[in-house]
């Protein structure tokens, strides 16, 4: 029996993964339960799964996401924000695999995680669909050959909005996904598609990968996942439902489990398209190529301001256009600052801190 955690479990990630968990009661346990505020529906999860240990971040405070780790075989990292990455490191550093959805751990910790997975033994097993899709493809390929990433994206309920009606639109239309049924945060950054951004990050610690070879393409369908060419031009694609159970199975269980999602009828299917990242009308999908021009620290930084810029956007005080200057103008701010600091846990809860204190007094007009 495998004990697993689930960090973030009233989540989409993390509701997901309980139901697979359903599905395979001889291979796989749920070993505790963490959520951030949701103490009804973490109550419910618990009287069923009967878990050693559960927790609400906002009771308990984040020394939870430790506690809630230790003892376990695997941990699902699903929870929002940047309160995960102890947790990550403390289960690298103790020799637990960790299956991740959470993009701020990698984004802001990226060379803490990487330099921890090579001291040990842990696994870093990618659930997001696109770092999961990329790890299928390199599947006993010589990682030396991979001349580019191909991160797909779905261009969200905005792809066909000319540049001058992206001014006017409304959270209640950014969160009508077409393809993808995610949590308020994710749904928006896929309408901003600064997730995309986010994800060029995490491909960039994950795979070990140059920032510029890996491109950003809308693919609207949502069957190809991701794709990585090679060296000889050959590219290999992974393809699918879109469905998280079929990563979260794998990482869980350790290969191919049971066909949760039902398959692709391509008779039906008859057309897959692709085209190029349009930056004019989503700018903030390039800040993951332009971050890289700045001091390592400046990811959280950018990461932080986007996390404000998100709140602000559905309670209706920033529009949907004023993103990405707002993050470009606070990584300028903190540019120097974080090129003075080095690379700890302390200094990304610091500049977390600071980074979005200084968007909301921007977007309050308290800053000229």
């Amino acid at each position: 029996m495998k004990k697993v955690a689930i960090l973030g479990s009233t989540g989409s990630i993390g509701t997901q993964t309980l139901d697979v968990i359903r599905r395979y009661p001889d291979k796989l346990r749920v070993y505790s339960l963490v959520a951030y505020s949701n103490a009804s529906k973490l109550n419910e999860q618990a009287r069923e799964f009967n878990p050693e240990y559960s927790a609400l971040i906002g009771v308990d405070g984040e020394d939870c996401l430790i506690q809630a780790v230790q003892g376990c075989d695997l941990a699902v990292v699903a929870t929002r924000g940047i309160c995960s990455i102890e947790s990550v490191l403390y289960c690298i550093n103790h020799g637990i695999d960790v299956a991740i959805a959470n993009k701020e751990a990698l984004v802001c910790a990226g060379s803490l995680i990487t330099e921890a997975l090579q001291r040990g033994k842990s696994r870093l097993i990618p659930i997001d669909s696109e770092h999961f899709a990329i790890s299928q493809c390199l599947v006993g390929r010589d990682s030396s050959c991979v001349s580019k990433l191909l991160l797909t994206a779905s261009g969200g309920p905005f792809r066909e909005f000319a540049l001058s009606e992206l001014n006017d639109v409304t959270p209640l239309q950014a969160l009508k996904h077409p393809n993808w049924s995610m949590g308020q945060k994710i749904t928006v950054d896929s309408a901003t598609m600064a997730n995309k951004a986010l994800e060029v990050i995490e491909a960039k610690w994950l795979f070990g990968v140059d920032p510029n070879l890996i491109e950003i393409v809308v693919h609207p369908q949502s069957v190809v996942h991701s794709m990585v060419e090679f060296s000889d031009g050959s590219v290999i694609a992974q393809m699918g439902r879109a469905d998280m159970r079929i990563p979260i199975q794998s990482a869980l269980l350790n290969r191919c489990g049971d066909n949760l999602a039902g398959s692709v009828n391509f008779a039906e299917l008859r057309t897959l398209t692709f085209e190029s990242c349009d930056f004019e009308r989503f700018p903030c999908a390039k800040l993951g190529h332009e971050i890289f021009r700045y001091p390592p620290l400046c990811a959280t930084v950018m990461n932080a301001a986007n996390d404000v810029c998100v709140e602000s956007f559905l309670r209706s005080k920033l529009s949907f256009t004023g993103f990405y200057n707002i993050i470009s103008r606070t990584i300028d701010r903190f540019s120097d600052k974080a090129a003075r600091l080095q690379v700890n846990v302390d200094n990304i809860k610091l500049l977390d801190g600071l980074a979005k204190n200084y968007v909301y007094e921007l977007i309050n007009g308290d800053i000229c």
